[in-house]
């Protein structure tokens, strides 16, 4: 008889920009979620704007990932593709006359779907930047099944940015299970008290909740309730 194994559910955390707290909020969210004991794998299928460190490319986003997972794995398993220019990662790869691999994007994801309960991914970039030559993030968190959290920056312009990518993502077929703000420099200026009611009122995700600068596990514990939405 085949045993078939069920696939452990996905969070694919995506920005409506770049520099928006992605990681800091998919790190806390891991921390959360391995506290909770659940075994969590945690995937960052490619990254761009990598430094040099003992002779190999190393991606501080997979790296804080995997350390709020309590290293699973390895960190080459969490990011397999890494590259060095800081621009999205077809370009970063051009430059270094080489291309992103669209199957590993997918691939790279099994070894975490076979060792997990649950798999926490973040992408690259905004929920609709480029991962791979036709491939943006959306694609892939499509591909992988995955549940998506938005993350966005709880300044000016959040209010736009984020429903129009809540909006965009319906389009494409996927709606986000929810929405996280988060101030990633400490520079939040007075749109930060009503983003999250203005947001709720005009989009039909719900906002999460919102992580201050320099938040802790403790701001954050609204995360908890992604969980319900697994049976893990």
């Amino acid at each position: 008889m085949t045993v078939v194994h069920r696939k452990p559910p996905k969070l694919f955390f995506a920005g409506t920009d770049t520099d928006v707290g992605k990681t800091y909020v998919a790190s806390l969210a891991a921390r959360l979620i391995v506290d909770h004991g659940i075994k969590l794998g945690v995937y960052k299928p490619v990254a761009s704007g990598c430094h040099a460190e003992q002779g190999q490319l190393l991606a501080e986003d997979a790296l804080s990932l995997w350390k709020a997972a309590r290293k699973p794995l390895s960190l080459e398993q969490v990011c397999p593709q890494r590259f060095k220019a800081p621009l999205a990662p077809p370009e970063a790869a051009a430059l270094e006359k080489t291309q992103v691999d669209a199957g590993q994007l997918v691939d790279g994801i099994r070894i975490w779907e076979q060792n997990s309960e649950l798999v926490v991914v973040e992408g690259a970039g905004g929920l609709f930047s480029p991962l791979a030559d036709g491939i943006l993030n959306i694609d892939l968190a499509m591909e992988l099944n995955a549940s998506v959290i938005v993350v966005a920056a709880n300044r000016l312009g959040a209010i736009h940015q984020t429903i129009a990518t809540c909006e965009a993502a319906a389009k494409r077929g996927t709606q986000p299970v929810g929405i996280v703000l988060c101030d990633p420099t400490g520079t939040a200026d007075d749109s930060a008290k009503s983003n999250s009611e203005q947001i709720e009122k005009y989009c039909s995700v719900p906002v999460l909740g919102s992580i201050p600068f320099n938040g802790t596990e403790q701001d954050a514990e609204f995360l908890r309730s992604l969980l319900d939405h697994f049976d893990t």
